[in-house]
């Protein structure tokens, strides 16, 4: 059996890839990433605006603890063992790109222990950092600049060293470090340019800019651009 990771991109269902839909439409079984029993899914909104074929829920527990997602996931993979009867492709839409901070890695690792023959395979999709530099009119990087993407639920010891060696920088999640977020960015600056995109893609889309881009935020699905030097802009 084959999972697909197909990527959806960040939100805007304009933005799948006629790769993505192909291997959607031509999955035997769909299923539809969650972060909580009833909940819905970015993911699974872009597609049931392609799609009309149904998505099986499969929750990914939020906890940070590696131990309890594996857990559940493999409790949920048991039950749907009576719809995995003869198929031989299985595809998980996720936000932005498959191969990019996606859960399907998760996924398959835990499937792949009880089903060694299990093969995955992933379809690209327009990462949130692309999406939200264009939102905010700015190329991400130009000749020589060296750019770096990094989630900001990594030790601060880690992120501040990789940051300060980066002349124009992706922060996802930046959520994650609460009230120490600002504290990052003026230790790892100066930063000519600093611009937060939220939810780019979704019809709630905003950006801010200059010093409120820094402020601490509790909207998970943000990502913090900056640029050591003011930078292309459009």
């Amino acid at each position: 059996m084959i999972l697909y990771g197909v990527g959806v991109g960040p939100g805007d269902p304009e933005l799948v890839t006629l790769k993505a839909l192909r291997v959607l439409r031509e999955a035997d079984l769909l299923l539809e990433p969650l972060s909580a029993p009833g909940r819905t899914s970015v993911a699974g909104s872009v597609v049931r605006r392609h799609l009309e074929a149904p998505l099986h829920p499969l929750v990914f527990p939020m906890s940070g603890v590696p131990e309890e997602r594996d857990k559940a996931l493999k409790a949920q993979l048991a039950t749907l063992a009576p719809l995995l009867e003869g198929v031989r492709s299985v595809a998980l839409p996720v936000i932005g790109d498959a191969a990019l901070y996606a859960t399907v890695g998760s996924l398959f690792d835990v499937w792949r222990s009880t089903r060694p023959d299990l093969e995955l395979r992933l379809v690209p999709g327009l990462s949130a950092h692309s999406l939200a530099a264009c939102s905010a009119g700015s190329f991400l990087a130009m000749g020589e600049e060296s750019f770096l993407v990094a989630p900001a639920s990594a030790p601060f010891d880690r992120l501040t060293e990789a940051l300060s060696g980066a002349d124009a920088a992706a922060l996802y999640k930046p959520s994650a470090l609460r009230e120490r977020l600002p504290e990052l960015v003026r230790a790892t600056g100066p930063w000519a340019r600093t611009v937060r995109v939220h939810r780019a893609g979704l019809p709630e889309e905003r950006t801010v800019s200059g010093p409120e881009a820094i402020l601490p935020t509790e909207d998970y699905l943000s990502v913090l651009l900056l640029w050591r030097s003011p930078g292309r802009t459009f």
